[in-house]
This record gives C-alpha cells, sequence and structure tokens, in this order.
C-alpha cells in the first residue's frame, strides 16, 4: 500500500479514540529521522494524544540536533512493558534492522512504516513508502495535512530541519516542486530559515573546522578526478580535539568534476571505519555502494555504511563499485 491509500488508512489509526504511540526512527540518526520523529511526536500531543519518543540507542541525538529537543522532551530505550497496546511509527527506517537489533513487533502490536527511501523492505504492517519525496519529513506533513491538524511553530521547526539536512540545503537531485511547497509551509507556519541555518551550520566549534582542515588536506581522487575521498583516523580527531565530521563529505563532493565523494572516520578502538558517501551525478546511486559495500544503505544521493577492513581495502571496494556504475576502468 503506498500514497493516498497508505495516508487513508494510517489517518484511520491515528484518529482512532485511545490509541497510544510509540514514535522511533533509525540508528546513527540525522536531521530528517530527529525532525521527523520530534515533529509527529509534537503533532500527535497537541491532539491530545499519549506519544512517546524511542530510540535503540541511549543518549541518540547529535549534538548539532540537541537545540531541537525541548525541555521534559525525553526519549525512552528498551522494550516496552505494554508494548502489545502500542502503535508503533517507525520514521525514516529503510529496514526493520536500521530500527533496532530485534523484530519491531517487539515494541508495539501495530507497526507503521513511514519513509522516503527507495530500498525500503515495507516491514510495517501499514506501508506509506514513497521514494520519489525528498525526505520523510515531508511524508509527515503530507499525513499532517490529511489529519487537517494545524501547523505550529514547535512542528514546523523540525519537519524544516528534516527537508533541509536531507535536500543537502536543497541542493540534492531530490528536490523537487513539493520540496520547496513543504518548505514554504513551514516557513508560513512560524520556522525562520535564517535561525535554523546558524545553528545547523554556522554554530562550529573551531576544533571541527581543524578536523575538516586535515580531512581536505589529506583529500584524494580517483577515475579521473570523478570519486573523491579523505580518510580520518582516531589520532586524527584526537590531534584536532573533534570527532565532528558534519559537512566535510559534502565538501569534498564540490571539487571539480566530482560526481561522488567518500569520508571514511576511524571507530573508537580501531573497529573499522564509518563510511559517508555522497553524489552530485544522477550516474551514481551511492546507496547500491553502500549496500554492496558494507549492508549500509540511505539514498541516492547520500549513504553510508559501516566498514570493517583496512582503509585501504575499503576505498578500492568503492572505487570498483563507483567505477561500475560510471562505465570506467578502476
Amino acid at each position: 500500500m503506498s500514497g493516498a491509500p497508505a495516508i487513508e488508512a494510517i489517518g484511520a489509526v491515528l484518529a482512532e479514540p485511545g490509541r497510544r504511540f510509540l514514535v522511533a526512527t533509525h540508528r546513527n540518526p540525522d536531521g530528517d529521522a530527529i525532525g521527523s520523529m520530534l515533529g509527529m511526536a509534537r503533532a500527535l500531543r497537541a491532539q491530545g494524544r499519549e506519544a512517546t519518543l524511542w530510540h535503540a540507542e541511549p543518549d541518540s541525538v547529535p549534538d548539532e540536533l540537541r537545540f531541537l529537543v525541548g525541555a521534559g522532551e525525553e526519549i525512552t530505550t528498551g522494550v516496552p512493558a505494554d508494548a502489545r497496546e502500542l502503535v508503533l511509527l517507525a520514521l525514516d527506517c529503510a529496514s526493520e534492522h536500521r530500527l533496532a537489533d530485534h523484530p519491531p513487533g517487539r515494541l508495539a502490536g501495530l507497526v507503521v512504516n513511514v519513509d522516503h527511501h527507495h530500498d525500503n523492505t515495507r516491514f510495517g504492517h501499514l506501508d506509506l513508502v514513497d521514494g520519489a519525496a525528498s525526505s520523510t519529513a515531508e511524508l509527515v506533513l503530507r499525513i499532517l495535512d490529511h489529519m487537517g491538524w494545524p501547523l505550529t511553530p514547535e512542528v514546523a521547526e523540525p519537519l524544516y530541519v528534516g527537508l533541509v539536512t536531507d535536500t543537502g540545503r536543497f541542493s540534492y537531485a531530490n528536490t523537487g516542486p513539493d520540496a520547496h511547497r513543504a518548505a514554504a509551509r513551514l516557513i508560513e507556519a512560524g520556522v525562520e530559515p535564517s535561525a535554523v541555518y546558524r545553528r545547523l551550520y554556522e554554530d562550529v566549534p573551531l576544533s571541527a573546522l581543524h578536523l575538516a582542515g586535515r580531512a581536505l588536506a589529506g583529500a584524494e581522487s580517483a577515475l579521473d578526478g570523478r570519486l573523491v575521498t579523505a580518510t580520518l583516523t582516531q589520532a586524527d580527531m584526537d590531534r584536532a580535539g573533534s570527532g565532528d565530521t558534519d559537512g566535510i563529505v559534502e565538501a569534498l563532493r564540490a571539487a571539480r568534476g566530482a560526481e561522488a565523494s567518500a569520508l571514511l572516520r576511524e571507530l573508537p578502538g580501531g573497529g573499522g571505519f564509518r563510511v559517508s558517501l555522497r553524489a552530485s551525478s544522477d550516474r551514481v546511486d551511492v546507496s547500491a555502494v553502500a549496500r554492496s559495500e558494507g549492508g549500509g544503505g540511505g539514498h541516492r544521493a547520500a549513504a553510508g555504511f559501516t566498514g570493517h577492513r583496512s582503509a585501504e581495502e575499503i576505498l578500492e571496494g568503492i572505487r570498483r563499485a563507483v567505477a561500475a556504475q560510471l562505465g570506467a576502468g578502476g
């Protein structure tokens, strides 16, 4: 089920008296994940519904997104004692494995899956999946419009953050007319774009800039400049005094001639690397690269995975996968 029928079915569940909701998102959450979760939960609470925020990981909100979390907004973890009585709203999760180690049915009696990843596994009892949507925040807005629930500034701001971050500040190929219309709606509801931009992209510690400098200074190109990569070791992060890599992979993608970029960030204890991938060309689907190289995923233009090989082996795998998509020699 997708499109209007899915929204109708989900709307019927949201409208049922006495329903209680668990609003959750994927591990290693980004702006769309946190924004969609907060926006949906606040909209439900404004309508008198009981909505609990849930995440598999404690302390799950990235530092750059903590400004979105209001006083008293707690995110719980673990399996609820009354799970069978709850409705799970799983937002921005391409698969149940991105949500938790256990099946989502352990968290709730009814699972509603709302997502815009084109490779979503449709793991819910009800699935609203639209791979053409810019973000899950855009889909949450569609649901709220269907319900006729008003947009308050408290609901609109996290949804706007989801929209901005998952479109790469409205620069990715997934930024269509619907994304701009959604942005306009959210701004009309009270979002201040300049204030959001400052909080997301300009409130950066100097140590994070030092780390970005180390990554950019060590950047390398392959495939005649069509792939640009960088690797940050734990030693690099220790010297810079920061582990904040936000925005670095986008900076690599900006190199002239680049159609894809990759940033490898060493995990604590040398247990592998967290890999971020970006594409600036429709000829490269980095979500397919993430799946093939490390069981990860994401969008065509933005994806990631965790690799447990050496940096050289991971980079070689990425080069081969991108070269195959471009029809180029490795």
